[in-house]
């Protein structure tokens, strides 16, 4: 009789621990769905936009930079371009970057003075863009595949409930680690710091400011960007300005032969929002 009771009472414990630790499973979230989610929400938009990059350098001086930018995916992958209005200078000048499955991202540039198109290595997505401090590699869509996520916790960020997710890319790149702030009210990605040996902290801090942040159609776009650059001791920030989502663009305006034709950007896109 004894032996009976103790070992339903043994199966009671068993179970409510088994019960329990399910629970607990169930309320913590998994960071790899977080940031997949995460990323899906910022990068996977279709946008139009005119975007000015502010650089402070150490001694307060400004170097700007504006450009017309559309982005689009096609066939699952991310195809965005940008051609510079100012400086006049640099005027004409144009990136195209497609993003290619199992392989590096192809990265071309129009050159106005040479009047032809260039591939740049994907050894230069650590570089800077046009002297600023953001990255070619900014301008690319991120995946969780990408990063192998090395710790997670609860925090505030911008004074809301966030996570943070540290990680480290899987491929070489000018940083080894990054932590990405995330709110945990609607996953926007609010701030994101990256690493890199020999540098006590973050080297580069890029933030997205909440009231900043355009919420539409299940998309979270930042509107501006401030990014930090400590161990250059500059700073940039980024305006979107006639942010358009999920407008018509055009698929032809994402290739090689119409680059070196020196588009307008505006020909090829619509204002109004596909439905």
């Amino acid at each position: 009789m004894r032996t009976r009771q103790r070992l339903r009472s043994a199966g009671l414990v068993t179970w409510l621990a088994t019960a329990i630790a399910a629970a607990a499973a169930a309320e913590t979230p998994d960071p790899e769905e977080i940031l997949r989610e995460t990323f899906a929400r910022r990068y996977d938009a279709d946008i139009t936009a005119e975007i000015e990059l502010v650089m402070r350098d150490r001694n307060g001086r400004e170097h700007r930079r504006v450009f017309d930018a559309a982005s689009k995916l096609i066939d699952g992958m991310h195809h965005s371009v940008g051609k510079l209005n100012w400086p006049h200078y640099l005027r004409d000048m144009t990136i195209l970057t497609i993003e290619a499955k199992g392989r590096d991202n192809e990265s071309f540039v129009y050159l106005p003075t040479l009047g032809r198109v260039r591939r740049i290595s994907s050894s230069q997505k650590g570089d800077a863009f046009f002297g600023t401090d953001i990255t070619y590699e900014d301008l690319e869509r991120r995946h969780v595949a990408d990063f192998e996520i090395l710790a997670f916790e609860h925090t505030r960020t911008q004074g809301e409930a966030s996570y943070r997710i540290h990680a480290r890319p899987v491929e070489k790149l000018t940083y080894n680690a990054v932590d990405y702030l995330i709110a945990a009210s609607d996953l926007a990605l609010l701030e994101m710091r990256y690493y890199k040996k020999r540098f006590e902290g973050a080297f580069r801090i890029i933030t997205a400011r909440r009231e900043e942040l355009r919420l539409e159609r299940g998309h979270i776009v930042p509107t501006r960007l401030t990014v930090e650059n400590l161990s250059r001791h500059t700073t940039t920030t980024a305006s979107f300005e006639n942010l358009v989502i999920d407008p018509e663009i055009d698929d032809r305006l994402f290739s090689v032969t119409i680059l070196e034709r020196n588009p307008e950007l505006r020909n090829h896109t619509h204002g109004k929002r596909a439905e």
